[in-house]
């Protein structure tokens, strides 16, 4: 009885909204096959392995047509006002887009050699979803993708954050709908240099898999915004054990472009969960971020950041706890590039940072961020390069040893046409198949360039690289001693 008595109270929100005429918006509107965009790439390697005496030639050609069906944009129902209790339903920067390769190597350019003949599927990509019912200042919340049961404030964060992230886009996650060559277009560098041995992200208790559901009631005002949520383990048939999920969100803007984010939530009756991420666990958590915006002028932008997360688990008592604080500086706004030596997706700011996180077994880490593309609007004039640092467990707990390394490149353009460069590193060597353990030898790395674009869509990359081993136990190893020229025609 208790159970469908809930249940009719559930269901009198939604009799209201279909009681209702809901209005057709112009953001409801699709305009199909407005823009479509064909890449077309051509490049031949010419390498002498100076060590092996070796040369060769790897020849390449590929296209990517991304063909969105209708430009991104924001869909959905948008009222004017909400004095008379309105729905608002948001899909923000929404777009369906195809997006195919086709691919070939080595000597044979017959059209069946660049197709795979694979159907790729139609993916809907979007920044943030929400369905609410509103009035003046206050909500009911049916669904939203940013509405969740998840802790992860704090991370060690870095201006390379979304290179070192690139495993996520769906782009190359997905077999089905990879973009052409992922694994070399992509997180160039393979950032972070220290792998798992450094701990970026410690707590990210996501708890959005064991959910059946999820409801909230809020209120949005100009400085504050408040949300209270609560989702269930099962539903209401299979939820036996009454297996909920009760928290809060918090937003507040004391002064402009300060931002205090507060979220956490509780279990009740959770450590009947039998989900292999939550199994035995009634969760206590909550997460605060501290950011402020500081706008030095139109080009500069400084932003310091303050960020906490607790996870505890009320069976057993046991707690878990991450801090991280740092500074990022945007040097060109907010405005998002691609690399050539980086990431080819426009996803990287401009830039600096530094950051470090400590964790409550004493785990301390580090990292130190920059990158400027090399041209008329550097802060220097035509000089640019970037730079990774990265200090992993600098305290030596657990038994464990800390790490360092490092990668930097600088370059400078003449003419905007030639760009000589110079790369250098020192990483530590992992141990076969770890991405944790290492082997206590560091590898050496020097690489000296220049990139050349004497016309248009057409570039070449002449470089000399070569590395060091120096073994932990004395002494060095040569490795590789590589001389290579990469001729590239790409439109």
């Amino acid at each position: 009885m208790k159970k469908r008595v809930v249940l009719f109270l559930l269901l009198i929100p939604a009799l209201c909204l279909f009681a209702q005429e809901v209005p057709v918006e112009e953001g409801a509107t699709l305009n199909v096959g407005k823009t479509a965009t064909l890449g077309l790439e051509a490049s031949t390697a010419f390498a002498w392995d100076i060590t092996n005496n070796s040369t060769g030639l790897d020849t390449k050609v590929g296209m990517d047509l991304v063909l969105p069906l209708f430009p991104a944009a924001d869909r959905g129902i948008y009222p004017d006002n909400f004095d008379d209790p309105a729905v608002r339903i948001a899909l923000r920067n929404a777009s369906f887009t195809w997006w195919n390769t086709y691919s070939t190597k080595g000597g044979n350019y017959e059209q069946d050699n660049f197709n795979s003949w694979s159907a790729r599927p139609l993916v809907l990509t979007f920044d943030t979803f929400a369905a609410d019912l509103v009035w003046t200042n206050y909500l009911f919340r049916v669904a939203s993708s940013t509405t969740v049961m998840q802790t992860d404030q704090s991370s060690l964060f870095s201006i390379f954050d979304d290179v070192m992230d690139a495993g996520d886009r769906w782009y190359y996650r997905r077999s089905a709908t990879r973009a052409l060559w992922h694994t070399e277009r992509y997180n160039i560098q393979q950032f972070p240099l220290l792998k798992e041995k450094i701990v970026r992200d410690y707590i990210d208790d996501d708890y959005r898999s064991s959910i059946s559901g999820i409801l909230a009631l809020g209120a949005e005002f100009d400085m504050f915004s408040v949300l209270l949520k609560a989702a269930s383990h099962k539903n209401g048939i299979d939820n036996n054990d009454n297996a909920w999920l009760i928290g809060l969100d918090a937003e507040v803007v004391p002064v402009e472009n300060f931002l205090i984010t507060l979220t956490g939530f509780a279990g009740i009756n959770y450590e009947t969960n039998t989900a292999s991420d939550t199994a035995g666990k009634n969760p206590v958590n909550f997460g605060i971020s501290v950011e402020y915006q500081a706008s030095l002028s139109e080009r500069y932008i400084l932003t310091p950041k303050f960020d906490f997360d607790f996870a505890m688990d009320s069976v057993t008592n046991e707690n878990t706890w991450e801090l991280s604080a740092g500074v990022l500086l945007y040097t060109r706004g907010y405005d998002l590039v691609s690399s050539r030596i980086l990431d080819w997706d426009n996803v990287i700011p401009i830039g600096a940072s530094a950051s470090l996180n400590y964790t409550d077994d004493s785990s301390l880490n580090a990292m130190v961020s920059w990158f400027e593309p090399a041209g008329p609007n550097s802060m220097l004039p035509n000089f640019g390069g970037f730079l990774q640092l990265e200090l992993a467990n600098l305290l030596e707990v657990n038994d464990s040893t800390s790490a360092f390394a490092v990668l930097a490149q600088v370059e400078y353009l003449i003419a905007e046409k030639f760009t000589p460069y110079v790369r250098t590193g020192y990483l530590p060597e992992f141990q076969t198949g770890s991405s944790t353990l290492i082997t206590g030898s560091y590898i050496l790395k020097l690489a000296f360039g220049c990139y050349l674009t004497p016309m248009q869509f057409f570039s070449i990359d002449v470089r000399y690289e070569m590395d060091t081993m120096l073994l932990k136990s004395g002494g060095t190893e040569a490795g590789i001693s590589l001389f290579s020229t990469v001729f590239t025609i790409r439109m």
